[in-house]
């Protein structure tokens, strides 16, 4: 069963949740926002638009990008090649399906654990870049998760109550400014 709370601190409550920080891969990383706040000694930071890591917020040495599709992730990386592999809001980027073989995928090539954080439910997202950097069609929301899908195939959730809401005005354009806030999830399967 899940574990719900009103925490809303995402690293906090990831980084208490970590049994190995040596290397991280983390799928859909955009412009690599959060990475410099983990404690991993080594990142490889994938995303599809190239535009987002070329113009990422960090020069980290620790932090490698990879311009890559990551529904081919198991061609460029053998078992175990990682601690973690994460999609931190970016599983729902990719239809049911693809995200599935990508969970499947990941699991192979994590020693340790793979870490999902996501809406609960769908958010319908689309014509939209955060980052004003010609990534629409890469923003769009393709699917929403419950936490009994992630508990379904092996995974810790935790539901963090309230997590979107107002402060985002992406999360205005897709329910509007009177919309209740929308849970989060942060689903994490030890390996």
């Amino acid at each position: 069963m899940a574990y719900v709370t009103d925490n809303r601190n995402f690293l906090a409550l990831l980084t208490e949740r970590l049994t190995e920080t040596e290397s991280l891969l983390d799928v859909g990383s955009g412009p690599c926002l959060i990475l410099d706040d983990l404690p991993y000694a080594h990142i490889v930071a994938m995303d599809v638009h190239r535009p987002y890591l070329l113009n990422r917020a960090t020069t980290s040495g620790h932090i490698l990008p990879l311009n890559a599709d990551a529904r081919l992730m198991e061609q460029f990386f053998i078992p175990k090649t990682f601690s973690a592999v994460s999609f931190m809001d970016s599983i729902e980027h990719f239809g049911k399906h693809d995200a599935l073989k990508m969970l499947r995928d990941a699991e192979l090539i994590a020693k340790k654990q793979v870490i999902v954080f996501t809406p609960r439910g769908f958010f319908p997202q689309a014509n939209v870049d955060h980052y004003g950097l010609n990534g629409e069609e890469f923003q769009t929301h393709r699917s929403g998760w419950e936490p009994e899908e992630f508990e379904e195939l092996g995974f810790d959730v935790v539901v963090m109550k309230g997590q979107h809401d107002r402060r985002n005005p992406v999360f205005v354009r897709s329910f509007g400014e009177d919309h209740p806030p929308v849970d989060a999830l942060l689903a994490i399967k030890n390996v």
